[in-house]
């Protein structure tokens, strides 16, 4: 058979084979809220997400967190999370107005919102953003705003959320930070 004949049958080969590299590829993402057995992977992706942000000079107080704190955090406050093939990546707790942390408003805030390093760059913080308005806040809880707050010395973390959708409502300095803090809010449709 001469090359030209058997190209082909190279080409439908090469075809086949691509599409089993892209269904490797493709990643399980499945969401749900965290319980007590999720402690351990929670103080890893807290530890190892927060960690970078003492580089900046910001000193989040989920920096300090130990592992029974961590597993006592998830027992206490709804958190959810983002899993690729069963690894949680990444994460968000929301602090509820009558909960024992309450955010600035009467709405849910939200705090402890990471990704672990090694799934950083991927888009799953927008995509744990978005699962937890829609599902959470939206067609959950029905609520009509959420808010969050951050570092004003955090080299990103205003843009990022700006991106996100949310406004800033108010800059703070709280009791014993170094930093002010940016209060954001959203309106969740």
């Amino acid at each position: 058979m001469s090359q030209l004949q058997n190209a082909p049958n190279v080409q439908k080969a090469q075809n086949a084979q691509n599409v089993q590299n892209a269904q490797k590829a493709q990643k399980e993402i499945t969401y749900r809220q965290l319980t007590k057995a999720d402690g351990p992977a929670y103080y890893e992706v807290l530890h190892e997400g927060y960690a970078s942000n003492l580089d900046y000079g910001v000193d989040f107080s989920a920096s300090h967190m130990t592992e029974a704190d961590a597993t006592a955090w998830v027992e206490t406050h709804p958190t959810y999370g983002l899993f690729v093939d069963g690894q949680l990546a990444s994460s968000i707790t929301l602090r509820m107005p009558w909960g024992p942390k309450p955010g600035p408003r009467e709405f849910p805030h939200i705090g402890h919102f990471v990704t672990s390093p090694r799934f950083k760059k991927q888009g799953y913080a927008k995509q744990m953003l978005q699962w937890i308005e829609t599902v959470i806040l939206r067609d959950q809880l029905k609520a009509p705003f959420v808010t969050l707050g951050t570092a004003d010395t955090h080299p990103w973390l205003k843009d990022m959320y700006l991106s996100l959708g949310f406004t800033i409502t108010k800059v703070t300095q709280l009791p014993g930070l170094s930093h002010q803090t940016i209060y954001f809010e959203k309106k969740i449709c």
